[in-house]
């Protein structure tokens, strides 16, 4: 009897572990790995999905998806009815997030500089490509793709998913897809993931361990170079507000 509700309660407490994380990974600049390295559970949990042995995570996996929706139901409302507002917090998530990322590197080179370079030149490249990101209905391949990228991205340590999504112009789509439940959409994210999960786990690992400042200084640049994506509209008290909600709240996730 005991044994059972220790492990009843060991499930309550990866569920709503979950919920944290899943509502954290909406928010651009929170970095899903950093969640787990707060829970204690990262390399545990990188060396369990190596090794395919998901069991133990079901119950997260529940929570997870509880807090995603939770929390993209409710930034997808407040870009709709809040634009420049949500557009400032989710600014200050940004450039917050950047010192933390860089934090975990090993100091400035000229090769990490030209790296940063490389990942702003990229991203406004991206922004710049007209058949993916200036609007319309996205695209099986392209739904996939988010999933894969940003689901593989969030488990570096440092790296946001969300903060990809908006370098890939995908962000609002998807939060969108989240709010209006639209189970295609979904189901194709979801696969996207699952995979990027899965079969970049071990070479993210690796290259992670070989390459860690490198790849820090290049997804900085990236970052940098998706802020004209999420520049407010107007600028007021309440934008100023809330880009400063946005700094504290990753600031205090960093932390």
């Amino acid at each position: 009897m005991v044994r059972g509700y220790l492990r009843s309660k060991a499930q309550l407490i990866l569920w709503v572990r979950g919920i944290i994380l899943g509502a954290g990974v909406i928010i651009p600049g929170v970095s899903g790995g950093t969640i787990m390295v707060i829970f204690g559970m990262y390399e545990k949990m990188l060396q369990d999905l190596l090794r395919f042995h998901i069991k133990p995570y079901i119950a997260m996996g529940i929570g997870a998806l509880v807090g995603v929706f939770a929390g993209g139901a409710l930034l997808s409302f407040l870009f709709e009815n809040h634009p420049d507002p949500t557009y400032a917090f989710i600014l200050g998530c940004l450039i917050m997030s950047i010192p933390f990322i860089l934090k975990r590197s090993k100091g400035v080179t000229n090769k990490r500089l030209l790296l940063l370079i490389t990942g702003v030149i990229l991203s406004v490249s991206l922004l710049e490509l007209p058949t993916l990101f200036m609007g319309g209905a996205l695209t099986v391949p392209q739904i996939f793709l988010a999933g894969f990228v940003s689901s593989a991205t969030m488990m570096i340590p440092g790296v946001s998913g969300s903060a990809v999504l908006i370098v890939l112009g995908l962000y609002e789509s998807i939060l969108e897809a989240v709010r209006e439940f639209q189970m295609v959409t979904l189901v194709v994210f979801v696969t996207g993931a699952a995979t990027g999960v899965f079969m970049l786990a071990k070479v993210l690992k690796t290259l992670f361990g070989l390459y860690m400042s490198e790849i820090l200084f290049f997804f900085t640049g990236l970052i940098i170079g998706s802020f004209r994506m999420v520049m407010p509209g107007a600028i007021g008290f309440f934008p100023l507000v809330t880009f400063g909600l946005g700094l504290a709240l990753v600031y205090r996730f960093g932390k």
